[in-house]
């Protein structure tokens, strides 16, 4: 990429046309910034409900207005990029949340699971396409869980040892 013109021309021996050609493909190509959150992370205990909030966004959004069809010339019709977000422990092979997106030029998407027992993990949260060898991301997710709280704060027991007492 950094190479000057007459070099790249003379290395790859490719016509103009062809050159053409690759560059197109490679102007194609996904480059997209992912950040993400855990909602309330200081708060979550065994039994709730977790959110991660992942924001994506196309890199070259300024220049773009849609987002350009795969270059697929066998495939049989115009194929679109489909990704998917996905939470999981590679450790034990689980599956936490997953979710199939289409991805304009943003988007904001809510990933939900329910926490585990009490105690710290490390998840993965990956980010994949159907379409593009190479461009398939993942990111470490760190999770505390406390412990759940005990609604039992109305004395009930009391009551029931009392009953058995009378």
């Amino acid at each position: 990429m950094d190479m000057e013109d007459d070099e790249r021309r003379e290395l790859l021996s490719m016509t103009p046309a062809q050159l053409a050609d690759v560059a197109r493909v490679c102007n194609r190509y996904p480059n997209i910034d992912l950040n993400f959150e855990v909602e309330d992370a200081d708060e979550i205990a065994s039994g709730d409900a977790v959110s991660v909030v992942v924001q994506l966004q196309r890199e070259g959004v300024d220049e773009m207005t849609t987002v350009p069809k795969v270059h697929a010339p066998r495939f049989p019709k115009p194929k679109e990029e489909g990704w998917w977000l996905v939470i999981g422990d590679p450790k034990t092979n689980t599956l936490l949340s997953i979710k199939r997106i289409t991805l304009q030029l943003k988007a904001k998407v809510k990933l939900d699971f329910v926490a585990p027992d009490p105690g710290e993990y490390t998840y993965t949260l990956y980010l994949m396409c159907d379409s593009y060898l190479g461009c398939d991301q993942e990111y470490e997710l760190k999770l505390s869980v406390g412990e759940a709280e005990d609604d039992d704060e109305d004395g009930t027991e009391d009551d029931e040892e009392e009953v058995g007492h009378s």
